[in-house]
């Protein structure tokens, strides 16, 4: 059992998501609580355990991320969303059910991507380099921007857009999007329609927040935009630590906090309610 646990902390994507020294503190603890325990109890503690590590990241099912042919293909599931970083800097937050093919490196004139299900895009900005998604019945295409695709099998097809321009096409039409434009794929006349959208950032996009190179003190003052709390430093030293990864908002505030301190190898203690202290 031990050894299969292993092998599922084994196929966790690198991605940047986990430094290494925590991927090691992280794998003791979890030897450390299977060692000596019953078939049963391993079963239970490997679930309640890569529930634990999954949370670190926002994630709340086991990853299955595979490459395939110099292909990586991302698959999510129920209440799973995911932030990737694509290999040219473009941000994706992938929504739960969906899946995602990219290569692993963007080569030729175009920078190719197919999509099943709903992700949000931040696409990095390269006038030589168009950034096409596939979707079922709909493509769409782009240069830098960031806009909503929403196709799942067994529903229409709908693009949402926050910034920029966006070029969504089929085989019967070509519509051009800007900030709060959305084309919806009317199935009645195989034609896309341009509208208003009625939200430019979904709300799942909302679950991860990405701290990916930010000090501890930056991610803190992030943080404190949204939520009302304080914190104190013994040491001005942990302030300027590196964090690599995202926080997972659905664990609220308490829980962001001591991932923070679990990923600094540190100790968190709240004071009273809304005051914590932070140390190593």
């Amino acid at each position: 059992m031990k050894q299969n646990l292993r092998k599922q902390w084994d196929e966790i994507p690198e991605k940047g998501l986990f430094p290494d020294e925590v991927k090691f503190r992280m794998w003791k603890k979890i030897k450390a609580a299977t060692t000596n325990k019953t078939r049963h109890q391993y079963k239970w503690i490997a679930a309640a355990s890569i529930v634990l590590i999954l949370s670190f990241t926002g994630y709340l099912t086991l990853l299955n991320t595979n490459k395939v042919a110099d292909m990586v293909i991302t698959q999510t599931y129920a209440q799973d969303i995911r932030l990737l970083l694509l290999p040219d800097g473009t941000r994706v937050w992938v929504n739960e059910n969906t899946k995602i093919e990219y290569p692993k490196a963007f080569t030729g004139n175009t920078r190719n991507v197919t999509l099943k299900g709903e992700a949000f895009f931040e696409v990095k900005k390269d006038p030589s380099k168009p950034f096409i998604i596939s979707s079922g019945l709909i493509q769409t295409t782009v240069l830098g921007t960031s806009f909503n695709i929403k196709a799942y099998e067994g529903h229409l097809p709908l693009v949402k857009v926050r910034t920029g321009r966006v070029k969504v096409e089929n085989k019967n039409n070509t519509v051009l999007l800007q900030r709060g434009d959305a084309a919806v794929y009317m199935s009645t006349s195989e034609l896309l329609v341009k509208q208003k959208a009625d939200d430019i950032e979904p709300a799942y996009v909302k679950a991860l927040i990405d701290i990916d190179g930010l000090s501890l003190n930056e991610a803190i003052k992030k943080l404190q935009k949204e939520y009302s709390f304080n914190i104190e430093y013994p040491s001005d030293n942990l302030k300027n630590l590196k964090l690599k990864g995202t926080l997972d908002t659905r664990q609220g505030i308490k829980g962001m906090l001591e991932t923070l301190a679990f990923a600094l190898n540190a100790e968190i203690i709240e004071n009273t309610p809304g005051n914590y202290i932070i140390s190593q």
